[in-house]
C-alpha cells in the first residue's frame, strides 16, 4: 500500500507520514512492518497520556513556542511569526520585505491566499507580543510593590530586630 492511500484512511496526516517517509522511518510503499507500526501509532494519536510525558520534556520556552505555533500549517507560516515575535521593540518588517524573505528561502511564489494568511500570521503575532508586555509590565508592578516600603511583611521584621 502506498502512504498516499493509506492517509486517506488514517489518523496521522500525509505530512507527517511523508515526513517519517524522509527520515527513513517508513517506505514508500508501505511494507507489512511499516503497517504494523503505523497501526501503533494510531492507537496512541492524540492521546493526552501519550503527548503529556514528550511535552512535559521540552523547557518552558520550548513549550511556549510549541503552542504558540502548533496550528501554523507551514514552515513559512512558523519562519513569518518567529520574525514578528523576534524583532527589537521599536523596529518595524515591512510586509514586501517579508514577503521577498519567504519567497527566495521557500523557492516559491505565493499566491494571494497564502499573503492574506501571512497577514493573519502578522495580527497574530502582534496580539502576542501585546500580551506579552502587559504581563511584563504586571510582573514589573508585582515586583515593585514587593520592593517598596510599602510592605508589611518587610515592616513587621524591621521592627522585631
Amino acid at each position: 500500500m502506498e502512504i498516499k492511500e493509506y492517509a486517506k484512511t488514517s489518523k496521522i496526516p500525509l505530512k507527517t507520514l511523508r515526513w517519517m517517509e524522509r527520515i527513513n522511518t517508513t517506505s514508500d510503499p508501505l511494507t507489512d512492518n511499516d503497517l504494523i507500526g503505523l497501526k501503533l501509532l494510531e492507537k496512541l494519536w492524540g492521546m493526552h497520556d501519550f503527548l503529556r510525558p514528550q511535552i512535559t520534556k521540552k523547557g518552558k520556552k520550548d513549550k511556549e513556542a510549541l503552542f504558540d505555533t502548533c496550528d501554523l500549517e507551514t514552515k513559512w507560516e512558523r519562519y513569518a511569526y518567529s520574525r514578528f515575535m523576534n524583532m527589537e521593540p521599536g523596529k518595524r518588517l515591512s510586509m514586501k520585505v517579508l514577503l521577498t524573505e519567504i519567497e527566495l528561502t521557500y523557492r516559491f511564489k505565493l499566491s494571494d491566499f497564502d499573503i492574506r494568511k501571512l497577514y493573519r500570521v502578522r495580527k497574530r503575532a502582534h496580539r502576542a507580543k501585546e500580551r506579552q508586555v502587559k504581563t511584563e509590565q504586571k510582573e514589573g508592578q508585582k515586583k515593585g510593590m514587593a520592593m517598596s516600603n510599602n510592605d508589611l511583611e518587610k515592616s513587621e521584621q524591621e521592627i522585631a530586630k
